[in-house]
């Protein structure tokens, strides 16, 4: 059954900020508008975590790992972090942007650590690459989630880590 009203959201990528409105049409289908461009999405699972989407007419394979209201989404070989918040959290987001205070980094989905791109001590941007993770046969950058600087760095090359590890304290 199709949703009556449109699902609102801002979405977080990086340094980014988008406004995104998300209505169901039914059968997979949605009307998604992104900063004002509306674009019909047709959708359909491929496996537990992995969805055929077409775009108008483009056709993606995405894989979309979920924690909390961030989602790694993976596509044509590359990994986003997204943040998804409602009206609540976006207010409570623009309250603590500036703000102190320590943020875990942790593994969206299970693998290898290929390269460490930051040593202790350095002074990082938000979205900023702090590591590059292997998984399902993909580079996967994980960036940090604040500006701050790296007080912990507790992986090293080679290593396998799991889904939620802690990878990584930027303060």
């Amino acid at each position: 059954m199709p949703a009556s009203r449109p699902i609102r959201f801002t979405a977080l990528l990086g340094e980014a900020t988008r406004t995104v409105e998300v209505l169901g049409l039914g059968e997979g289908r949605f009307q998604v508008t992104i900063d004002g461009q509306t674009r019909l999405v047709d959708s359909r699972p491929t496996g537990a975590a992995s969805f055929s989407l077409l775009i108008e007419n483009a056709a993606a394979e995405v894989s979309v790992v979920a924690r909390g209201d961030t989602y790694a989404v993976a596509v044509g070989g590359r990994t986003h972090r997204i943040r998804l918040l409602d009206e609540r959290a976006r207010r409570a987001h623009r309250r603590g942007a500036a703000g102190g205070g320590t943020r875990e980094v942790r593994a969206a989905m299970p693998g290898k650590v290929v390269a460490v791109l930051v040593d202790v001590g350095t002074v990082v941007e938000m979205g900023q690459g702090l590591l590059i993770i292997e998984a399902m046969k993909m580079e996967n950058e994980v960036t940090s989630p604040r500006a701050g600087t790296v007080q912990e760095i507790r992986v090293k090359p080679g290593q396998p880590v799991e889904a939620g590890e802690l990878l990584a304290i930027v303060e």
